[in-house]
Parts: structure tokens; sequence; C-alpha cells
């Protein structure tokens, strides 16, 4: 089975965060949002993360899309996580964004944990996303 959609929405996401005035208020511009923390990373920094994907029933080129970003923070506390996370809530939650080839359905805020990583001096915010595409009509 291939996925198309997987790849042209992380594309489209990380296009559409890397917009949002609000986000770039934290992250820069460019704005720092990756696959990964670098290892030279500057802090904060979002990361688009694990994401699960599964087929929408009823819908024959439907994909329900269960993702997962990361803000990470050095700031000392949680502060500029909860300021980012609201900013990345509300760039994405019931957004309408461009995805090559895919029409977004619905995107829907699930959940958010913000936790201090264990012997470190970094904050992580892990925040969940559902969101559903479909293959745009030709």
């Amino acid at each position: 089975m291939t996925l198309p959609a997987a790849w042209a929405l992380q594309v489209g996401l990380r296009s559409h965060l890397g917009a949002s005035a609000a986000l770039a208020t934290h992250l820069g511009s460019p704005p720092r949002i990756y696959d990964r923390v670098p290892e030279d990373a500057i802090f904060p920094l979002l990361t688009i993360g694990e994401s699960r994907i599964r087929p929408l029933d009823g819908r024959d080129q439907a994909m329900e899309h269960d993702i997962r970003l990361n803000a990470w923070s050095r700031w000392g506390g949680h502060k500029e996580l909860r300021e980012i996370a609201d900013a990345v809530h509300d760039a994405l939650h019931d957004a309408d964004f461009t995805v090559d080839g895919f029409d977004v359905i619905s995107t829907r805020f699930v959940f958010a944990d913000m936790f201090r990583q264990p012997e470190s001096d970094t904050y992580q915010a892990v925040m969940r996303y559902r969101i559903v595409t479909d293959r745009t009509a030709e």
C-alpha cells in the first residue's frame, strides 16, 4: 500500500505552520520546524513527529492522519511551551490549508501533554491533531 497523502500532508503542514505570524514570534524566520531536533538546535523549535495513518471508512481515497507535533523549549518553565502550543492550535485547529493533490477535510486538536525532560533543562509539549485528507477530484 502506498500512502501518498502522508508526505504531501507533512509538506503542506510545515508550510502552513511556517506561515503563522504567531508561531514566527517564537520560532523565528525562517521558522525552526524540523523532522527531528538538530544537534546544534536553537530553541525553541517545533518538530513534526510520529504519525498514524489509516483509511477512513466510507470514502475510497480518504485517510485519517494522527499527527504528533512537538514543541521544545529551554526557557526554564512551561510558559513558552504553552504560548507555542496556543499558536499551533490557533494556526491548525479547524484550519483549511493546501496539500498538493489532496483536500483537507478536517483538522482537529486531540490533546497536548507538557513536561520537563528528565535530567535536562529542556521542556517538551506533545500535541496531537487528527487530520482527514481525501484525494482531490480530477
